[in-house]
């Protein structure tokens, strides 16, 4: 195992040491991972990344293990070789796992203890294994994993921190577990934990907000096409003036490639294609279509199927897949204020129908993993968390 330092701003002790451990690097390809990891780095802690105002709090390694192949496994079966074992379960473009755990908390505590010692070096929770991978995928908890995709990597890897640093649920629909900082019970309105950060604490009220539609179908779309029905909130006597929709795809490089229709209306989704360095792109991708006039009717369909042109285009990895698929309803102002950076309470639905209430609409990684930044709230709670991680370290020291 070679290191290499890619962001240090202290000493072991007064910081939180974040360690990227190479996976499905061949050793011809060590510097192929020094670059992976030193963009990743930046995109975190550079002025206007995610973690710029707790990058004084932060040191950043890389460290090299080599492995005999290139690449990850897929199937459930991780690469022989492989340093740490990382596989997808499918070929979808969804988890990542780690097959040799015990192998990756020996290598962070080596590193640790080194750290320790007044050596160069060092490895905190969580432990970021980067898969020599293009393409999405990843996974929280223990081990911080990612891969190396130019467009999904460091989003995944925002995200992921997130849960491992400040240790927070989820805030987009159709999670399990809501919890942490940017979380909390609708019957704690009166005294949220971010009701010092409010924007209006005297017209405190839950924004009114219904989400009808939620899947996560992960269909392949050369098998057949795809089609969900919903029941919209909307009613005379209670109407939702504006709707989103919002959906993933992979495999799916243009626009002209997919037909997704709204009860039977085709939808046009050039502008909700992502140009730039998206266009073209066969990695999974976040497709949103503003719906101004709300839903026209109670009774609805979304249905999406492949065009010719996207029939005839080669699969990448995982197939032309749907993979998620959102129906957002927005009340009128006086019920529901999306005024950008308003602090508030705004409901999240749970996949069992339970609701929770987190602080912002749409202005957080945590929610919305393509925003480039942390809510306030989340930030806030970052810079605590690191500041408890640090005054653990010193204890440990003392």
């Amino acid at each position: 195992m070679v290191l290499y330092k890619l962001h240090v701003s202290g000493n072991w002790s007064d910081r939180v040491d974040l360690t990227f451990f190479s996976d499905g690097y061949t050793r011809h390809e060590k510097d192929t991972f020094l670059k992976d990891a030193k963009r990743l780095t930046k995109d975190i802690v550079s002025p206007g990344g995610a973690m710029a105002h707790v990058a004084h709090l932060l040191n950043v390694y890389g460290v090299f293990v080599p492995s005999n192949q290139s690449g990850i496994g897929s199937h459930d079966t991780p690469l022989n070789g492989s340093a740490f074992g990382l596989y997808r379960p499918g070929p979808e473009l969804r988890g990542v796992y780690v097959n040799h755990p015990k192998r990756a908390r020996a290598a962070c505590r080596y590193w640790r203890e080194r750290g320790a010692m007044g050596q160069v070096g060092g490895c905190d929770q969580p432990i970021l294994l980067v898969g020599n991978d293009p393409l999405y995928g990843g996974l929280g908890g223990e081990f911080t994993i990612i891969t190396a995709s130019k467009l999904n990597g460091p989003l995944v890897l925002r995200h992921e921190l997130g849960h491992s640093l400040i240790e927070v649920g989820e805030e987009y629909e159709g999670g399990y577990v809501y919890s942490g900082v940017n979380s909390d019970k609708v019957d704690h309105l009166s005294k949220l934990k971010w009701r010092d950060m409010l924007s209006e604490p005297d017209k405190l009220k839950i924004e009114n907000i219904t989400v009808p539609l939620q899947a996560y179908p992960w269909h392949d779309l050369s098998a057949s096409p795809y089609s969900i029905n919903f029941n919209a909130s909307s009613t005379p006597l209670h109407i939702y003036p504006t709707a989103l929709l919002r959906m993933s795809m992979s495999s799916i490089p243009h626009p002209h490639h997919v037909d997704v229709r709204l009860n039977g209306e085709l939808l046009d989704l050039d502008s909700a294609f992502s140009g730039g360095k998206w266009k073209g792109s066969k990695d999974r991708r976040w497709v949103e279509v503003p719906l101004p006039d709300g839903l026209a009717r109670r009774r609805g369909e979304v249905s999406v199927e492949l065009t010719k042109a996207g029939k005839k285009e080669p699969a990448g990895q995982g197939g032309k897949m749907i993979t998620s698929v959102e129906i957002i309803e927005y009340g009128p102002s006086d019920r529901c204020n999306l005024t950008e950076g308003f602090i508030g309470a705004f409901p999240t639905y749970a996949m069992d129908g339970g609701m929770t209430l987190r602080p912002t609409n749409e202005a957080c990684l945590m929610r919305k993993v393509n925003h480039p930044s942390f809510c306030p709230v989340c930030a806030k709670g970052l810079e605590a968390a690191l500041h408890r991680r640090i005054q653990r370290k010193l204890k440990d020291v003392l």
